[in-house]
């Protein structure tokens, strides 16, 4: 019978454990970061720049981890740790991307940056997971696949994104064209 009062208090600890474990999640970017993209926030452009140089120093961090004269048993769970950061910068970016696309901003340059970088980005995970040691891939399997979903989603997403805008400022520029040859037409008549 003593038991059973126990049982709501273990049940509370627990509780108190998981919200503790939660609040403690990991922020991908550090403070200088954070500063620089709360300055940039009105700036789309230099923004999704930004965000595109933390991915590729993160990807750059993964690169010297792997290389180093000695690899330690520690690098497996620091790279993956960057590859995680990595993963939640593309969704950062992503996301960016499709408020300013919401916003009717022009980012017809700034998507063509984000493919190319992402296809970088995307080449070296696969070069990664593919020169990895047995004991790698077993540590790396799983932020691997996590960073490679949300690189190839956010390219996807880029990749119409730019078709729409593309399509978009065309019609515009025909517009523009229509509107400039009719105001010359209406010139020539009086």
């Amino acid at each position: 019978m003593k038991i059973l009062p126990a049982l709501p208090l273990i049940g509370l600890l627990i509780g108190l454990c998981a919200v503790t474990g939660a609040q403690t999640r990991h922020d991908p970017l550090n403070p200088r970061e954070v500063d620089q993209l709360r300055e940039s926030a009105q700036e789309p452009k230099k923004r999704i720049d930004l965000l595109i140089s933390f991915a590729q120093e993160r990807m750059l961090a993964i690169e010297r981890l792997r290389s180093a004269a000695q690899p330690t048993a520690d690098n497996s769970g620091r790279i993956a740790d960057f590859i995680d950061d990595l993963a939640a910068i593309v969704d950062e970016l992503d996301n960016n991307l499709e408020m300013y696309n919401g916003h009717s901003e022009d980012l017809r340059r700034p998507l063509r940056h984000v493919l190319a970088a992402e296809a970088e980005f995307l080449q070296k995970l696969e070069a990664l997971g593919d020169n990895a040691t047995s004991l790698q891939k077993r540590r790396l399997t799983a932020a691997l696949a996590d960073a490679s979903d949300s690189v190839k989603g956010s390219s996807d997403g880029a990749r119409a994104m730019l078709a729409e805008q593309l399509a978009k400022r065309g019609e515009e520029k025909n517009k523009e064209k229509l509107d400039r040859q009719e105001a010359r037409q209406a010139q020539g008549t009086h």
